[in-house]
């Protein structure tokens, strides 16, 4: 790989992470357990725009930037960095390898679909590990959230796959023209 396209994925994946870390302040808290935002909407796009590595990384390390800024999720920013990496790198995985490589709305929908879901159980089993095993909550009260948490993070994933899927197919055209998509070179 030539010096200058490797300084261009480094700035993209700049660029996505921070769009990742913008996203996921766009948010509307459900009680004190949950959250819908639009940070996964991005994670999931930018792994099927840019691939599994490149999403994957800016999925991660945005998310991961988001939670520094709480106290209530820095102790667990490693945590989101691999659970929100799985959604850009599987979706990006997905796309980069099924339908002979055509970008269609199929494909896309099942790779967004299995980078979502696959974040929606990470993101379940560590808030049950958290909170059963870490926290020694009663399990009365870990199973009312985890519900509560699993209910938003089935929506939070529909409206990523859904948005991300329309991006996708929406932006592809334009990133082609300024030369920051071809599918024969994704990483």
């Amino acid at each position: 790989m030539k010096q200058h396209e490797k300084v261009k994925k480094i700035a993209v994946t700049g660029l996505l992470s921070a769009l990742v870390f913008l996203f996921s302040w766009v948010q509307i808290p459900i009680g004190d357990v949950a959250r819908l935002h639009l940070g996964n909407v991005f994670c999931a796009l930018f792994g099927l725009l840019f691939g599994p590595l490149v999403g994957g990384i800016a999925s991660g390390f945005g998310s991961m930037l988001f939670d520094f800024t709480n106290p209530a999720y820095i102790a667990e920013s490693w945590i989101t960095f691999i659970t929100k990496f799985a959604i850009g790198f599987l979706a990006g995985v997905i796309a980069k390898r099924s339908a002979a490589g055509r970008a269609g709305v199929l494909r896309d929908t099942a790779a967004a679909g299995v980078g979502c879901f696959a974040y929606v159980v990470l993101y379940l089993l560590k808030s049950f590990i958290m909170m059963a095993w870490v926290e020694g909550q009663v399990m009365e009260a870990v199973y009312t959230q985890l519900i509560t948490k699993g209910i938003t993070s089935a929506v939070n994933a529909l409206c990523a796959v859904v948005f991300s899927v329309v991006l996708a197919q929406a932006m592809r055209p334009a990133l082609r023209r300024a030369h920051l998509w071809q599918e024969s070179t994704l990483p």
